[in-house]
């Protein structure tokens, strides 16, 4: 069975199951468009849609937030699909949570970035805030407090959800002001690391890149998570890969 058949099948079990949901709730659910809910369930659809548009659907389908299981929960294509999208998250011991509403409002640049700084173990302070992003900051670490995303507790603003996560596309636009954070001038500190490498390779090549990573990624998490080196340096790292050229397969929002 198809991806689409499968996604199909999800939509029509749960319009069966909820009486008075309609496309339009499905899609204000799911932050999914309800044109594109119709053509998956008219199996109109040309194409695959994104892995974003397939995860936010299975978790609001299924009422799942704990994004490794939400990516585990599914066999077939559909299974397949969202673990190949999502596998440095799917193979690494971590207990993410992914919620639409959040997703939605970490759309907004300087909420990403307030939220990651009070997601990280210690928190982060008023004065941190309004040293790093000035007043808008403030204000829009108090927006996600007055949303419930985050608590405050003697001057500290920490994130409810500190394993989280949000779907790729939300993190892929963030990631021109996340490289702006690394500070080459700051070089002698001995705290950054930059390197860049490309070369032409085929498949394997790839696949045994993308099993490093993956490897270095879940060595990384350790070290972040271990009480051994907890601290108060607001840390971070990327990492990623891709083609410098474009896929010819289109995939639909």
């Amino acid at each position: 069975m198809g991806l689409n058949d499968q996604l199909y099948n999800q939509i029509d079990s749960y319009l069966k199951r909820n009486k008075h949901a309609s496309f339009n709730s499905l899609a204000k659910k799911s932050k999914v468009g309800a044109s594109t809910i119709r053509r998956i369930h008219s199996k109109t659809l040309k194409g695959d849609p994104s892995p974003h548009t397939v995860l936010n659907l299975a978790s609001a389908l299924t009422n799942e937030t704990n994004f490794n299981k939400l990516i585990s929960m599914f066999d077939g294509e559909l299974g397949d699909y969202l673990k190949e999208a999502f596998s440095l998250y799917s193979q690494t011991a971590t207990t993410h949570a992914y919620k639409h509403e959040l997703n939605e409002v970490l759309k907004d640049q300087m909420s990403y970035m307030a939220y990651k700084m009070a997601a990280n173990r210690t928190g982060v302070s008023k004065f941190t805030l309004v040293e790093e992003f000035g007043n808008l900051g403030l204000a829009r670490m108090q927006k996600l407090r007055d949303l419930g995303f985050v608590f405050e507790e003697e001057g500290i603003f920490h994130a409810t959800e500190k394993n989280f996560s949000v779907d790729y596309k939300v993190a892929s636009a963030h990631l021109p002001d996340l490289v702006k954070s690394y500070r080459p001038e700051e070089l002698e500190k001995g705290r950054n690391i930059f390197y860049t490498l490309s070369e032409t390779i085929n498949e394997d090549g790839i696949k045994q890149i993308k099993d490093i990573q993956r490897e270095a990624v879940e060595k990384i998490y350790a070290v972040l998570n271990s009480p051994y080196y907890e601290g108060d340096l607001h840390y971070f790292t990327l990492n990623l890969a891709d083609t410098l050229t474009h896929s010819s397969k289109k995939v639909y929002q």
